[in-house]
């Protein structure tokens, strides 16, 4: 069977003074492992946008810096880290291009709050005093210092019955997230399908979106993390 042709929408980060364009090694990784063939796509015109729903089987939307809160209509916490406008535009306009066409889509960390906020849903823009629930000094799941490896699990989540993920992984898993942001208010349409054991949506699904406030690209070694992509690729290739 052919394989599937996956876009990554591309970064905007400094280096050595001048800005780059790029997606780090483990979301091609994933991809590949999973049976499908990464591109990473960059920011352009609405026309752009549309040819790039339209050839590509899939949309994989990474992770990143922070959404501009007035995406979602709120006025900026004093911790939030804008990025580029062209990084929100290129993740927003992609999601709504790919889901109009049917497309499957993954999100990863920066791409579930970006796929909450394409649909219409608000973030918590600053879980250390935003959230309730979150401890003084950080919950040690979300923000836990010294940080520990991105490439292993250090918290559970739990798994609602009769989603994908819960087919995936079953009623609890190990996870590895690292965000001050969080989905707040749900988008129209989605159900969250994971939360952290504080009470956090960690996961939403929806038709052929399904998204993951952690990084499983990193955990690919373990078979329901594999799973993921192994699942996202074969829906591509439909």
């Amino acid at each position: 069977m052919k394989k599937p042709m996956i876009a990554l929408t591309a970064r905007i980060g400094d280096f050595q003074g001048q800005n780059r364009i790029f997606d780090n090694q483990t979301y091609f990784d994933a991809v590949a492992l999973g049976g499908g063939i990464p591109a990473l796509v960059n920011y352009g015109s609405d026309e752009d946008y549309e040819v790039i729903a339209e050839r590509f089987d899939g949309l994989l939307v990474t992770g990143g810096e922070d959404l501009d809160p007035a995406l979602f209509h709120q006025l900026a916490h004093p911790s939030v880290e804008v990025t580029d406008p062209r990084m929100d535009t290129l993740d927003l306009e992609l999601i709504r291009r790919f889901a109009a066409k049917g497309k499957p889509i993954l999100g990863i960390c920066r791409g579930i709050q970006s796929i909450n906020v394409a649909f219409g849903g608000t973030l918590i823009q600053d879980l250390n005093t935003q959230y309730p629930a979150m401890r003084p000094a950080g919950h040690q799941q979300h923000k836990a210092e010294p940080k520990p490896a991105m490439d292993a699990p250090f918290h559970d989540n739990t798994f609602v019955e009769g989603t994908l993920l819960y087919e995936l992984f079953g009623p609890w898993h190990a996870v590895n997230s690292f965000h001050h942001q969080n989905i707040d208010r749900v988008a129209d349409g989605f159900v969250v399908s994971s939360w952290s054991e504080d009470g956090l949506a960690e996961a939403i699904e929806k038709d052929k979106i399904l998204a993951v406030q952690w990084h499983p690209e990193r955990l690919t070694a373990d078979p329901s993390h594999r799973a993921i992509f192994e699942t996202f690729v074969r829906q591509c290739q439909k």
